[in-house]
């Protein structure tokens, strides 16, 4: 082993990332040892890449995933400044989206009593109706539901009103809403696409808007009323009633929200939770 060379071992302890860890960063190219050995393929590091160790355990406690990093770790070799203050900003964003989160949760565990019933919501029978086909502006994207819906809905607004300085007749003909393209709860990257329906045209250029006509139907529908962090009660109880019903139901579903939680207090809000359908059904 040449004199400049890093035991693995002893660069963990030095940089105070885990042995797992440095094996990650050298299969995804992040941190590759200087040299591995031909016949053990034990690894060794120089101190030169003590440096690019500790960036990256600092942007890993950050929050930044693999992704991110090694498109942070580029940027600062090219000096690209643009890309880096782009995802700082982003995971930013990310951060106050979790810390309004964590307020929400807080301000209810204040209120209420310590009980079964700690989340105050409530849903309506469920239902059967026909919805028509309509008109919508829309995003699609992966990631942890929270953070995708808020960000997505946001991006929109920010369209509606950059729209609505022009000639375009752009305006919002119906509430936001939240689409669903899983048939499964996934816990990091969810398929959501936010949709709002609208009037009129658009004149931005993105690749990532699209203007389309959702599809119709029957669809099973109720009312859910309460913080959107309890609204697994109401699709809890929608699949509920369709299988004591007997009635087979498909992807994707919907949540309209029909009022701003800007607005009203979180026990106030009213979401709508749609979902299609499958096969002949009789009306009630």
């Amino acid at each position: 082993m040449a004199i400049d060379q890093i035991p693995i071992g002893r660069f963990s302890l030095i940089s105070h990332l885990s042995l797992k860890a440095l094996r990650i960063y050298d299969r995804k190219g992040l941190l590759v040892p200087a040299a591995k050995d031909r016949i053990t393929g034990y690894r060794n590091y120089t101190a030169s890449q003590i440096g690019t160790g500790v960036v990256i355990r600092t942007l890993s406690l950050l929050g930044f995933n693999l992704d991110e990093i090694a498109s942070i770790l580029r940027a600062k070799e090219s000096g690209d400044d643009e890309i880096i203050r782009s995802l700082i900003a982003q995971r930013r964003a990310e951060i106050g989206i979790e810390i309004d989160r964590l307020h929400k949760i807080e301000e209810i565990l204040r209120h209420q009593e310590i009980s079964l019933d700690l989340i105050p919501m409530s849903c309506t029978e469920p239902v059967i109706k026909n919805i028509t086909p309509i008109r919508v502006m829309s995003i699609r994207d992966k990631g942890r539901y929270e953070e995708v819906c808020s960000r997505l809905i946001n991006e929109l607004c920010s369209v509606i009103a950059t729209e609505n300085s022009g000639q375009t007749g752009l305006r919002m003909a119906g509430p936001p809403m939240s689409i669903y393209h899983d048939g499964e709860y996934r816990e990091s990257d969810a398929d959501i696409e936010v949709a709002f329906p609208i009037l009129g045209r658009i004149s931005t250029d993105s690749n990532h808007i699209h203007i389309s006509t959702l599809s119709g139907g029957r669809f099973l529908s109720l009312i859910y009323k309460g913080p959107y962090m309890g609204i697994h009660e109401g699709w809890s109880r929608a699949y509920a009633y369709a299988t004591e019903k007997g009635i087979s139901l498909g992807i994707p579903g919907r949540e309209l929200y029909l009022n701003d939680p800007c607005e009203i207090p979180q026990e106030e809000l009213i979401t709508e939770i749609q979902v299609p359908i499958i096969g002949e059904v009789e009306l009630p």
